[in-house]
């Protein structure tokens, strides 16, 4: 073999099955981004790869890639960790589902970002382990992985007069700013995309995009409070990215907030 050898560590976001034995997985990796890697013989069970290249599976990867090729070559692979709790419940399972299609659409291919990673592990970690409820986790999931690649909105004052607490603030979906009451309906213009937000609400989101990743699930929300951050983090990842996400809703149809 001529190609050098090189190891990545990741987790396996997506998989095609090319016949009876083979696969192609994409994978979130440390060092190299998203990339996708050919494992051949990997669908038969008794595979020495068949659980480390499984869907959501944390590994370590060793791999080469072939000259004038867009896959990476499957040389050794061995498991790190596997979030059993995604397939003990199905609102997990839909979720991850939509972080992967989301993460795979905004994340440039070999393009390393390891903040995406981290993200995207202690996402699943905080689901799996029931420290908090599944509309949280997307809702944070969602704010700080646009905040993660460039489209963090502007939350931290009133868009106009730079105020930092109010009794109310409006939030412009299409525009990513923020007002607080006085200069929002002093405004000559009031799109429709708004939505109100009392100061818990902003508190959170502003949590979600400046926390340090290991602190970032770690406070409480009053229900009332939810819903305005769960739509905003929704809507606003639907605007940015321009597209809408079949994982997405799968999800919305299998799932109750709240529950």
């Amino acid at each position: 073999m001529t190609e050098r050898l090189q190891k990545v560590t990741g987790i396996v976001l997506k998989e095609t099955t090319l016949n009876e034995n083979d696969k192609i997985v994409q994978v979130l990796s440390k060092e190299l981004g998203v990339i996708k890697i050919y494992a051949k013989g990997a669908m038969r069970l008794k595979n020495k790869f068949h659980s480390s290249i499984g869907i959501f599976t944390y590994s370590d990867f060793v791999v080469y890639k072939p000259a004038n090729s867009d896959l990476y070559q499957l040389n050794e692979a061995s498991v790190k960790h596997i979030f059993h709790g995604l397939s003990e419940n199905i609102d997990f399972l839909s979720l991850a589902m939509y972080m992967s299609e989301l993460t795979v659409e905004v994340t440039v291919p070999n393009d390393k970002n390891n903040d995406i990673l981290r993200l995207f592990l202690n996402t699943l970690h905080i689901m799996t382990s029931k420290r908090w409820n599944v509309d949280m986790c997307k809702a944070a999931f969602e704010m700080r992985l646009m905040a993660d690649i460039g489209f963090m909105p502007n939350i931290i004052g009133c868009c106009r007069c730079g105020r930092y607490e109010a009794e109310t603030f409006y939030f412009i979906i299409s525009k990513g700013e923020m007002y607080c009451q006085n200069c929002f309906h002093t405004a000559a213009e009031l799109p429709q995309d708004v939505i109100k937000l009392k100061m818990p609400s902003v508190m959170a989101l502003r949590y979600f995009i400046l926390a340090d990743l290991e602190q970032m699930f770690s406070f409480d929300l009053a229900k009332p409070y939810q819903l305005p951050v769960f739509k905003i983090c929704e809507e606003y990842v639907l605007k940015q990215t321009g597209r809408f996400y079949n994982t997405l809703n799968f999800f919305k149809d299998i799932h109750i907030i709240g529950r």
